[in-house]
């Protein structure tokens, strides 16, 4: 019998699927229909990871830096609030999402899910 799964916990699975998402946000999408279909799969594997969108920041610009910042110290709470904001201005603004990859605000969220379940250090954020 398998232990019941915490929300903090990730499986092997879940936690390279996560570290292969980062990785190919990290590097220079093919075209910018590669770019977004990485956005779908970033929202899909957070959601495996337990970190559904829920409900989405209120913002009318959307700032990587800030979001980056906001994830490094962030609960699971507040990242599924960041994919929310994510998915909602990749989706009602594509042309934002390739300056929030290139900012590493979904590779933040990544970063930090992982910090959350013990598979990586936490990420420290200078000032």
């Amino acid at each position: 019998m398998t232990p019941p799964r915490t929300v903090l916990a990730l499986g092997p699975i879940e936690t390279e699927m996560l570290r292969d998402i980062r990785s190919r946000l990290n590097r220079r999408a093919v075209s910018d229909a590669a770019l977004f279909a990485l956005g779908t799969a970033f929202i899909g594997a957070c959601a495996r990871a337990d970190v559904p969108a829920t409900t989405a920041v209120p913002a009318k610009v959307l700032s990587g830096p800030l979001v980056v910042k906001i994830a490094a110290t962030a609960d699971i709470a507040t990242l599924s609030r960041l994919v929310a904001t994510l998915a909602e201005h990749r989706t009602l603004d594509p042309k934002c999402w390739p300056g929030l990859v290139a900012a590493g605000a979904p590779q933040a969220i990544l970063s930090r899910r992982l910090a959350l379940a013990g598979r990586e250090a936490p990420v420290e954020i200078s000032q």
